[in-house]
């Protein structure tokens, strides 16, 4: 079974152009000590839950680009989606697209949030995720951690999803992709646009891998 928050979640996605999906990985075993945040894999379940999604988005998308943070978790995430759809995409690992708390990024949201003021690395991160040119055409996936989920939309929506019941869930995205010349964004199948945000930091919006 496929939660209904993840088919509701694709129902208002363009299908015509360069998608970034950010997505969390699947269901994990329990991380009970600070060495299983980067040990802990997918559960059988969490193999399967992302191959029949796999399938399921084939149906109705092309597939792009695959990322990943380093974490063992989330290239299994990439490459039971891409087993589920029948596709063949070699996964590259993007360091950044792991858990962001290595120099206080994710703990310095709620200052980030009142005074605007990003740290690069952050900037970096948020880089990858707009479509410029070197994304292709159809859902070009980020599969990663819940943290990442929070401190991007945190920098791009300025929303705080750190309270208890917004936290995102297994397989959640986060979708990026040009209208009109907007850089718009989808969350929770409510619409955004980014242009302003866009705007103020795109100066620091480097970083996407040649």
């Amino acid at each position: 079974m496929i939660p209904d928050y993840l088919l509701s979640a694709y129902q208002n996605i363009p299908n015509d152009r360069p998608v970034s999906v950010l997505m969390r990985h699947s269901i994990r075993y329990p991380i009970t000590n600070d060495a299983e945040i980067y040990t802990a894999g997918l559960t059988p379940e969490g193999f399967e839950l992302a191959k029949n999604f796999g399938q399921w988005l084939s149906h109705s998308y092309d597939f792009g680009l695959f990322f990943s943070s380093p974490i063992g978790r989330c290239i299994d995430t990439g490459k039971m989606i891409a087993a589920g759809a029948k596709k063949q995409r070699p996964i590259q690992e993007i360091y950044l697209m792991g858990h962001p708390n290595e120099q206080g990024e994710y703990d310095s949201i709620s200052d980030c949030l009142i005074n605007g003021l990003w740290q690069e690395r952050i900037h970096q991160m948020a880089a990858y995720l707009v479509p410029n040119g070197k994304h292709r055409e159809g859902l070009n996936f980020y599969f990663s951690h819940d943290t990442m989920i929070v401190l991007m939309a945190a920098y791009w929506l300025g929303i705080d999803l750190r309270e208890p019941g917004k936290w995102p869930q297994y397989l959640e995205p986060f979708f990026m992709f040009w209208e009109n010349n907007q850089l718009m964004a989808v969350f929770r199948n409510e619409k955004f646009s980014l242009q302003e945000t866009y705007e103020t930091y795109k100066h620091m919006l480097i970083g996407f891998p040649n």
